[in-house]
């Protein structure tokens, strides 16, 4: 049997039990702090349980107060929202608070979620470093920007692309979550990966803000290639001018496909310091967009009388 045509009937009828990736859980735990109430105080189980280690002790955070502002009586200095500045204000007082995540599953269902994490990290800990053989299904492709700040300007900067997988085989075990994959314009350039591809490759299996990423992947074999459109770097130019940083990062940004993640680097660091959201289709407010609708529109409306579809 030709060994691109097995590859393929390894990676759609999988003969293992399929894995998940137990960080990027939403189902498990919830928390009702105002910094989650965006995105309906779901967090993730690598927010909670790797990021502020909050279970089951919880976190403290101190809510800053000004006895001014809280009865309508306007600041000295003109300030109109308590900062670190206030610190040494008469007026300032601040509140001590406890948050604790909750469970929201039944406690039996909480026991197996606890196991299936452990055996998920000692996976993890055996791969991590490490160079994998790899195949999925790409169902996204979008343009990789990083933000650089200077001084007080900023250029947002092409990296190169990242694919997104989905129908995972990791050493011929069946990963059923996203998987990403960093790659070079030129690679982009050479290989025209669009979304339905299916790949086979090897790259060294990593691991960062809880997401698994597949990096510097090589020995690309394209087991099913699709007709549909594909990123080039021209296309990507563009829009590194025309799309928009967004001032805050939505839930349904990040779930859509014109909206991709910035790495924000500050003069003189080489790691990035924070992430911002970057609608490629150019819209500065998450609450105007009409992407959604517009697509909707587009794909049930029908000609009729020789007129074009919208």
């Amino acid at each position: 049997m030709n060994r691109n045509l097995l590859r393929l009937i390894e990676n759609y009828f999988p003969s293992k039990s399929e894995l998940i990736n137990q960080y990027k859980r939403h189902d498990i735990f919830r928390c009702t702090h105002d910094s989650h109430s965006r995105f309906n105080h779901a967090v993730s189980v690598y927010h909670v349980l790797k990021v502020k280690q909050c279970y089951p002790d919880g976190c403290t955070y101190f809510c800053w107060k000004c006895k001014n502002l809280n009865k309508g009586i306007s600041c000295p200095k003109k300030y109109r929202h308590v900062g670190r500045l206030c610190f040494s204000c008469r007026s300032f007082y601040d509140l001590k608070e406890i948050n604790r995540p909750e469970i929201i599953v039944p406690y039996a269902q909480f026991e197996q979620f606890q196991g299936e994490f452990k055996e998920f990290e000692n996976w993890l800990e055996k791969h991590a470093g490490r160079q994998v053989e790899f195949s999925g299904t790409i169902s996204s492709v979008k343009p990789e920007y990083l933000l650089r700040k200077v001084k007080k300007s900023s250029h947002v900067l092409l990296k190169g692309f990242l694919l997104t997988f989905t129908n995972c085989s990791i050493n011929n075990l069946p990963f059923s979550d996203y998987i990403y994959a960093p790659v070079s314009i030129s690679m982009q350039n050479r290989c025209s990966f669009s979304s339905g591809d299916v790949v086979f490759c090897s790259g060294y299996f990593t691991v960062n803000n809880g997401m698994i990423i597949l990096r510097k992947i090589r020995s690309i074999e394209t087991l099913d290639k699709k007709p549909s459109a594909c990123w080039t770097e021209s296309q990507a130019r563009v829009i590194q001018r025309t799309g928009t940083i967004l001032p805050y990062q939505s839930a349904k940004c990040h779930a859509c496909e014109n909206g991709t993640l910035l790495h924000v680097f500050h003069d003189g660091d080489s790691l990035p310091q924070s992430r911002a959201l970057f609608c490629l289709e150019g819209v500065s407010d998450p609450e105007l967009c009409g992407f959604k609708v517009k697509k909707l529109l587009t794909q049930t409306a029908c000609p009729q009388d020789g007129f074009d579809t919208l």
